[in-house]
């Protein structure tokens, strides 16, 4: 029994063995039953098929058939074309796994493989120019598609007899470049009719990627007014390239910044309705409406990408309080009349502190800025620091550089002329109790108007 066991163990090594032998040789040579193009392979290593291969390509001619039936036969090698081996073949071994060899006996691998080409471009070129199937006929033209300023317009397909040079040098390449024996210049679309009609996909496709973009309507709101991307602005954003279309995000950013300078009010000069002075014209700062034109030109572009209808808010790198009460101020703001040396804040249009201050020391060209600013934020029990001094105080509310409200316990008097001579370093010095209403009342953001 043992004796058996060693000797069908000994068979099952032998035969395993055999197996691995086999399996190892077909890695490196094509099974039985392998066709490339055309052409019996079997057995052959990688280096033989390719030389296979290389041998095929250079004996290789091409038969063109003209709309009329008359044929001719192209050289590529009289037309600058050579061809050299690639590592075609080899990709083509891997897909025959050695250790499959058995299936060669009831399978048959049939593979195309063409040889690297190479093109002599000038010449190559002139060959092709100097065809007689170019000499005379009209050219087809393709339907294509017009931008108008309002929309666009179809404009149908011209049916020509002349043969497109372009095309026939391009199907000319391919065909030499896959080594296909036989090329119709019709049915290659060499001739009329032209390859894209007004009945065309390519045309219903565009059509309809214009009319979804075109029929966009997006309306930016601004309180009570508002701002429409019209037709005009909308056909504008379209780039056509042949039957290619896009969307030109340089356009869409000119059209989001022609509309930021007409609302953004950040910066600039503003009225404002004073408390003691009616309607006066206070400077830029920090304060305003600023639409941020980078975010809102992406936005844009996706809306109109998606045909959306809608309305909408820009987006802001800054925000004023309001669009048309009190020239974009609102009626929460802190008001400062560094001529009168007074200040107010006024909460919901009332006003809840109206108290003498003293700004910064004109004498010493520490004048506090006259501009539209904002409250930064507010912090408790500060430190405020700058050359030769440490001041603490409980409120602080920086509105603009280094420059805050901020309350004064050591000042007895407030108002006056005490500004032109022994004013601040630039902040607002405030009454205590005043300061604490002012902290009490004013958030983030609270627009604060100081004037001259």
């Amino acid at each position: 029994m043992l004796k058996r066991m060693r000797w069908y163990l000994w068979v099952l090594m032998g035969v395993l063995s055999v197996y691995i032998g086999i399996s190892v040789y077909f890695m490196e040579h094509f099974f039985p039953g392998t066709v490339i193009n055309g052409e019996n392979a079997d057995f052959f290593t990688v280096a033989q098929a390719s030389r296979l291969v290389l041998r095929q390509a250079q004996s290789y001619t091409l038969e063109l058939e003209e709309k009329s039936g008359k044929l001719s036969v192209l050289d590529p090698k009289e037309m600058g074309v050579s061809y050299y081996e690639t590592d075609a073949v080899r990709k083509v071994k891997r897909m025959q796994n050695g250790f499959l060899w058995p299936r060669m006996f009831w399978r048959i691998d049939l593979y195309q493989i063409v040889a690297g080409t190479r093109f002599e471009e000038e010449a190559f070129r002139q060959a092709v120019g100097e065809l007689a199937c170019l000499d005379g006929g009209q050219k087809s033209q393709n339907a294509w598609i017009e931008m108008t300023e309002d929309g666009y317009q179809i404009h149908p397909e011209v049916c020509g007899t002349q043969v497109d040079a372009q095309m026939l040098e391009e199907q000319i390449r391919s065909a030499v470049s896959n080594q296909r024996s036989f090329l119709n210049l019709e049915e290659s679309g060499c001739y009329a009719p032209p390859a894209v009609t007004a009945d065309s996909p390519e045309i219903a496709e565009l059509s309809r990627k214009l009319d979804r973009w075109l029929g966009a309507q997006v309306t930016y709101v601004f309180g009570p007014e508002s701002e429409q991307v019209d037709s005009k602005a909308l056909a504008g954003f379209v780039t056509l390239d042949g039957l290619e279309a896009s969307l030109n995000p340089e356009a869409v950013a000119a059209w989001v910044e022609e509309l930021a300078g007409k609302r953004d009010t950040y910066g600039q000069e503003r009225k404002f309705k004073s408390t003691l002075r009616g309607i006066i014209t206070v400077k830029g700062g920090n304060f305003g409406w600023q639409i941020d034109q980078e975010t809102e030109s992406l936005a844009l572009l996706e809306h109109v990408e998606a045909g959306a209808v809608l309305e909408k808010e820009p987006a802001y790198l800054h925000t004023g309080n309001a669009w048309s009460s009190n020239y974009d101020i609102g009626d929460t703001y802190v008001e400062v009349d560094m001529g009168a040396q007074r200040m107010w804040v006024y909460k919901d249009g009332k006003a809840v502190v109206d108290t003498d201050v003293v700004t910064g020391d004109m004498r010493r060209n520490r004048g506090t800025p006259a501009v539209v600013a904002s409250i930064q934020y507010k912090a408790r029990n500060a430190v405020l620091r700058g050359p030769g001094y440490a001041t603490p105080v409980k409120y602080w509310m920086p509105f603009y550089g280094g420059c805050g409200i901020h309350d004064a316990s050591w000042r007895r008097k407030f108002g006056g002329e005490i500004y032109q001579t022994d004013g601040s370093h630039g902040c607002v010095n405030t009454p205590p109790e005043a300061a604490k209403t002012v902290f009490e009342t004013v958030d983030a953001g609270t627009p604060v108007i100081l004037y001259y």
